[in-house]
């Protein structure tokens, strides 16, 4: 029997293991263990939340595969997607190219199973477009299944991470099948959105359905657990899905902090990205991010900015284009500047600039964000303090006036009223919550360590070396 860390809902669990089968070793007798993360976006597809969270997995997997090797354990990874055309509208080829051979060099695989679609978008007439229909997650869960039992044939241990409704079926299929062929799975079903919390007031039966699915079936077979990215994300699973807290395995997305992203650019380089692409550099500047969506409430930032007196310039960047967000602009006589792009140099250099005051964040019910981690890294040296919403897995990324700032969800004059008091601050100040906020995400928030403690929760043969390891990975700088 091993115990697992907090499960992210301040529950802490033991799982026990029973094995039935008999491992072939190795000729060094080191265990074998596969990791497996299937996601409907990240190498093929560059957009969102998730592909984010994939990329940075594999941009931090080497320190872990070192730790771990230390410790007598191989750590062999495999990525696998939807297959896409490279048609498809997010489709990304040099991230493609440079991902996969990131994933070559780990000795690991990246392939694709089908999904009921050719290769383009997998459209939905309910729900979420992206994630298709019921339809498109049996294909692909079936056919995940399927890859897993085969894969895990090669190891001591496999722990496959299921992201989304997409995959949702697979934890089911592979725990019926894991004994009969002998291999030993653990299918982690992780949601990072779900349609009760995110498509309301009208929520897809289906997803619904897909959702709950492994929810229940955790409690059934061992080989099944929930992982789990926030507090709030366990919380709303175990009340509004029904989810048993013993299930659930830590999975906190983190970042990649060695990335060569965070490095500091030049006064020079920063203003000629912002000239380039229209943002006033004579004017102080208040920046978001996100998704063209409505819960990520970009129309907040219009609605404090035009209480602040237009003390500071909104500068809305996003990855689909919103008319509405232009149009209420408009009606409130705010100047502001919108970017429709996913651009990640023009984001770091919004954030680092000297005139950014402000990086808001209003998305409610967020199911717990990267962009706080990465503005508060990118800004480590100048540029934005953090504001937002006091909602979802944001209220438990901020030490509220230590290491930035919270604000009342859905009240545009309390985000005023933030917004004033962090341009009111003396540059010193700034720097001190920058430099917290900075320290709090290199201390807590690194890749290999989050990896490390979402193995060890799952892996019985990894939890017996993990402190060794994790002392190995929180020492390199």
């Amino acid at each position: 029997m091993s115990s697992s860390p907090d499960d992210g809902a301040g529950h802490t669990h033991t799982h026990t293991r029973t094995h039935t089968h008999t491992h072939t070793k190795n000729p060094s007798g080191r265990l074998r263990v596969g990791l497996v993360h299937a996601a409907f976006e990240g190498v093929q597809i560059f957009v969102g939340g998730v592909g984010t969270a994939i990329r940075g997995q594999i941009g931090a997997l080497p320190a872990v595969q070192r730790a771990l090797a230390n410790q007598g354990v191989e750590l062999t990874p495999h990525f696998i997607e939807p297959a896409y055309l490279p048609a498809h509208p997010h489709y990304d080829e040099k991230s493609s190219t440079h991902h996969r051979e990131r994933i070559r060099e780990t000795g690991g695989t990246f392939s694709v199973v089908p999904s009921g679609t050719t290769g383009l978008a997998a459209d939905a007439v309910w729900g979420d477009p992206g994630l298709g229909e019921l339809r498109n997650w049996q294909i692909a869960s079936a056919a995940l299944a399927g890859r897993l039992i085969d894969l895990a044939s090669r190891y001591d241990s496999l722990v496959a991470y299921c992201h989304e409704p997409v995959f949702a079926f697979a934890p089911v299929h592979t725990s019926l099948q894991a004994e009969a062929a002998g291999v030993d799975i653990t299918a982690v079903y992780v949601s990072h959105a779900t349609a009760f919390a995110h498509e309301m007031p009208l929520p897809n039966p289906d997803r619904l359905m897909a959702e709950s699915l492994p929810v229940h079936w955790a409690k059934i077979s061992p080989g099944v657990r929930l992982g789990s990215i926030s507090h709030y994300m366990s919380r709303h699973l175990i009340t509004d899905y029904g989810a048993n807290p013993d299930t659930f395995v830590p999975t906190r997305n983190g970042v990649d902090t060695t990335d060569h992203w965070y490095r500091r650019r030049s006064s020079a380089e920063l203003s000629g990205l912002l000239t380039r692409h229209g943002v006033p550099v004579d004017r102080d500047l208040l920046v978001t991010f996100g998704r063209g969506v409505p819960y990520k409430r970009h129309d907040m930032l219009i609605r404090a900015a035009a209480r602040t007196r237009r003390r500071a310039h909104p500068v809305i960047m996003s990855d689909t284009e919103l008319p509405e967000v232009r149009a209420l602009a408009a009606r409130s006589q705010v100047d502001a500047t919108f970017i429709t792009s996913f651009d990640r140099e023009l984001m770091a250099s919004l954030l680092q600039w000297g005139r950014t005051r402000v990086c808001s964040l209003s998305a409610e019910n967020e199911p717990w964000g990267l962009i706080p981690m990465e503005a508060r890294l990118l800004a480590r040296h100048g540029g934005a303090v953090l504001v937002t919403a006091d909602s979802g897995g944001f209220s438990e990324q901020v030490a509220d006036g230590i290491d930035g700032f919270l604000h009342m969800p859905n009240d545009p004059a309390h985000l005023a009223g933030v917004i004033d008091q962090v341009l009111g601050l003396p540059e010193d100040e700034r720097a001190r919550i920058r430099g917290d906020a900075a320290k709090r995400v290199l201390d807590r928030e690194a890749w290999p360590v989050k990896i490390m403690e979402s193995l060890r929760a799952t892996v019985p043969g990894i939890d017996a070396v993990a402190d060794a390891a994790l002392r190995e990975l929180r020492a390199v700088p």
